[in-house]
């Protein structure tokens, strides 16, 4: 054992290590804070910056451990060190936008009080280590467990890689616990720099936490990226996927629907008359709520888009023309029935006509579908509004409406 403490302080200075922890926890908690100070949305920043200064701040306790008593330098930097893996604990959870629970975030850092109070406590080396070896391990294996179980909720690839920096983090904690009570002189030496466990925990920490600032950086880098592409594919009135985003989906789904779907293309009637009327905020209100119309009657795969200014389509990729004829029509009956007032209670009136074509009848083409379906629609507005039409191979009007549909756009 002696040999082993020998080998392990000559090739590795204590002192130092912890002195690149003050200093590159002091370093990144202050970029982290002078992020968090342009980028206030997202608290886990200043919380992680927090507990990267703690971090820091439990380095300098550990270096104070030549100089001062054991149990000063150690109980007081287990215990800053254990707040700081709560608050780590605390921003993660802020992360994955949960309501951030204090308490538990400090309750690590509360289990050390009876060791300070007491002073028969003071004097078990040993236990003191395991406790924190335990608290951290509760801490990280905590929050891999999160980040796994958020995982399907949003789907950032540097996910799965930062858990299993924490899995295994914690994992290591967790073995310390045992090995601290059972052989104690294996991770407690006379001096910190003889001890091969506390030597080989202080290196562990510092690569932990330079690879746990990248997984940070790298998740919050993400996020935006993930947020800016999401934005780029939603219209932003009525919170359904844009046009691109329509096409893109409806052409995937057709790639491999085996000659089946219906398109159904709807539009508002008169909507340039309730703006007019009734004005543009209560015209918005009316696309919103005929987005909503259509939300709600759709499920997976199904894929509902707004397309247009008061133009909206719906692709179902496994249903025949018949029953996306009844379901257009089912369609235009609930939007009918939407009683919107306006503030000086008149009713706003509200009601689409519908063109459906299937892709039996056109071919698995996004575009064709959209002109066979603007015709089908053109046919509806032609005879009176709020109804539905379906484009029919046969027809030779459907064939010259579907010309002029795509000449006009």
């Amino acid at each position: 054992m002696e040999s082993v403490e020998v080998v392990m302080s000559e090739l590795i200075n204590v002192s130092t290590l912890l002195l690149v922890g003050v200093l590159g926890g002091m370093t990144a908690g202050t970029a982290f804070g002078f992020i968090w100070l342009t980028e206030r949305r997202n608290p886990a920043l200043g919380v992680w910056a927090a507990s990267l200064w703690l971090g820091a701040a439990a380095c300098a306790f550990y270096m104070l451990r030549p100089v001062v008593p054991d149990w000063t330098s150690v109980l007081f930097g287990n215990a800053v060190l254990a707040f700081a893996y709560g608050l780590i604990w605390l921003g993660f959870r802020l992360f994955e936008g949960c309501r951030p629970v204090v308490w538990k975030a400090a309750i690590g850092a509360v289990a050390w009080l009876p060791f300070v109070a007491i002073p028969l406590l003071r004097d078990e080396p040993a236990l003191h280590a395991a406790l924190a070896a335990l608290v951290m391990s509760l801490y990280s294996l905590a929050i891999a467990w999160r980040l796994v179980q958020r995982r399907r909720i949003e789907p950032l690839p540097a996910r799965l890689p930062t858990a299993v920096l924490f899995a295994a983090h914690g994992t290591l904690y967790a073995f310390r616990v045992p090995l601290l009570l059972l052989l104690p002189d294996l991770g407690l030496g006379a001096t910190f720099d003889q001890s091969p466990l506390f030597i080989a925990g202080v290196f562990e920490a510092l690569l932990f936490t330079l690879f746990l600032v990248v997984a940070m950086l790298t998740l919050i880098a993400q996020r935006d990226a993930h947020f800016h592409r999401k934005a780029a594919n939603i219209d932003a009135l009525t919170s359904l996927p844009n046009r691109a985003a329509f096409f893109r989906a409806a052409e995937a789904l057709l790639q491999g629907g085996g000659g089946r779907g219906v398109l159904m293309v709807f539009d508002l009637d008169h909507f340039h008359f309730v703006n007019d009327r009734f004005g543009r905020e209560e015209g918005d209100r009316a696309l919103r709520a005929f987005a909503q119309v259509l939300h709600r009657e759709v499920r997976p795969p199904d894929i509902v888009a707004r397309v247009g200014d008061e133009e909206f389509a719906l692709f179902m990729p496994s249903i025949r023309l018949d029953v996306g004829l009844s379901i257009a029509e089912y369609l235009c009956r609930r939007t009918e029935e939407l009683k919107l007032m306006t503030d000086g209670g008149e009713r706003i009136p509200l009601t689409t006509s519908a063109g459906v074509a299937a892709v039996a009848d056109v071919g698995p083409d996004i575009g064709a579908l959209m002109a066979a379906a603007g015709a089908a629609l053109a046919e509806a507005k032609r005879i009176g509004r709020n109804r539905c039409r379906a484009y029919r191979v046969a027809s030779k009007l459907h064939d010259r409406l579907v010309d002029d549909w795509l000449k006009t756009g």
